[in-house]
Order: C-alpha cells, then structure tokens, then sequence
C-alpha cells in the first residue's frame, strides 16, 4: 500500500534538493561568521574595482578639464574628498552586504531545518510500518 503523505513529503524533498538544496547547502557548509567574512571580501573587491573603473572613466570624460585644472587645483583636497567617497561608498556596500548574506544563511539554515525534519518524519515512519 503506497502512503499519499509519505509521497509527496519525498515529492517536496526532491525538488528542494534539486533546486534550492545545492545551493542551501554550500551556505550551510561554513560557520556563519566564515559565510559573510567571505562574501565581505568579495564585496570589499568588488567595490573597490567598481570605484577605480568610475574613477578612470570619469577621468577619461573629462581630461580635458582636468589637465586644464591640475596645476591650480588643491591635489590633497581632492584625494581627501575621493577617498572619503570611496569610504562611504564601501561602508554602504558592506552594511548591505553583511545585512544580505546575514538573511541569506538564516534562511538556508531554516530550510535545511525544515528538510531534515521531513527527513526524520520519513524514517519515523518507515519504522512504523
């Protein structure tokens, strides 16, 4: 006799494992702080080439005036309001990353939780019967 409950508990454990479950579980295989630290890294890159790609393509638009105005301007003004944008600009991106993958790996350790548990509800089962 087939179990139309124990079926589709494996039916949903299928598809989870198919889709979401590879990636919940590359999640859940690092300590929570390792998850973010990582992603943090990533982050800290990513926005550090983003700047330097802006800030030379803004050079490369407006070389002209630059070069008209680089003997008059004050360079150490200038590089203390770059590098405080750039510090800004990464303080932001780094709250938001640490706040995203924060939810990210809470929500992968939920839905493992929640397969685990339908895990054991099949072998309860199964030792039922």
């Amino acid at each position: 006799m087939v179990n139309e409950e124990k079926v589709l508990r494996m039916t949903k454990m299928a598809s989870y494992e198919a889709k979401e479950g590879k990636k919940d579980k590359a999640v859940a295989g690092y300590f929570r702080g390792d998850y973010i630290g990582m992603q943090m890294i990533i982050s800290f890159l990513v926005i550090t080439v983003a700047f330097l790609v802006v800030f030379g393509i803004y050079l490369c638009l407006n070389f002209e005036t630059v070069m008209a105005g680089i003997y008059s301007m004050d360079l150490a003004a200038a590089g203390k309001k770059l590098l405080v944008i750039y510090l800004v600009a990464l303080a932001v991106y780094l709250v938001m990353t640490y706040v995203v993958y924060l939810i990210r790996y809470a929500k992968a350790k939920k839905h493992l939780r929640v397969f685990l548990e339908y895990l054991n509800c099949l072998e309860d089962t199964e030792e039922e019967v």
